[in-house]
């Protein structure tokens, strides 16, 4: 009687908690991103809906398209604005980027945060859940909104390229 409330598969009603998915670390850290408030429950809910609704489209494979979502808009380059110098001679009126490596924890991240934040913007008219399992169907086939903002802040950091050796001292894959 006092079972959790686990996802079913729609052929078989059989629980959808195989190898236990909420013990996963990136299913507790998406969980844990979408608390608000302290509200576990509800964030287990609406991730648990998510999961019904890539079960629905893709039987069986809800999972590994929520990995694949998350690994497809992991960051691994990172932008940050040079401040702008004291007027002395030259002005450069132009915006100085330079880029940054991230680590591959925190670039997980940032790819989960972005996911949800994309979610979050779109229409008000379909619940959350949905929202989010469209943004995880179209991170992992490499489009949406997530995806593109990477590839911009990518092509942003290989256009500054040549000023990030002004901040990395080590190996970086924009010295060359």
């Amino acid at each position: 009687m006092g079972q959790k409330k686990m996802l079913y598969n729609k052929k078989n009603k059989e629980p959808f908690n195989f190898l236990g998915v909420k013990s996963d670390p990136l299913v507790k850290k998406m969980i844990n991103l979408l608390m608000r408030d302290g509200k576990r429950s509800k964030a287990e809910n609406v991730l648990d809906k998510a999961f019904q609704a890539l079960d629905q489209k893709y039987p069986g494979r809800a999972l590994h398209v929520f990995y694949l979502g998350i690994f497809e808009a992991k960051r691994d380059v990172g932008i940050r604005l040079k401040p702008k110098p004291k007027p002395r001679g030259q002005n450069n009126p132009y915006n100085v980027y330079i880029p940054y490596m991230i680590s591959p924890i925190c670039g997980l991240n940032l790819g989960m945060r972005a996911i949800l934040k994309a979610s979050r913007e779109h229409s008000l008219s379909s619940p959350f859940w949905d929202n989010l399992s469209q943004e995880f169907i179209q991170a992992s086939q490499g489009k949406g909104d997530v995806i593109s903002k990477k590839y911009i802040l990518n092509r942003l950091a290989g256009s500054n390229k040549r000023r990030a050796h002004l901040s990395i001292r080590r190996w970086s894959p924009f010295i060359s």
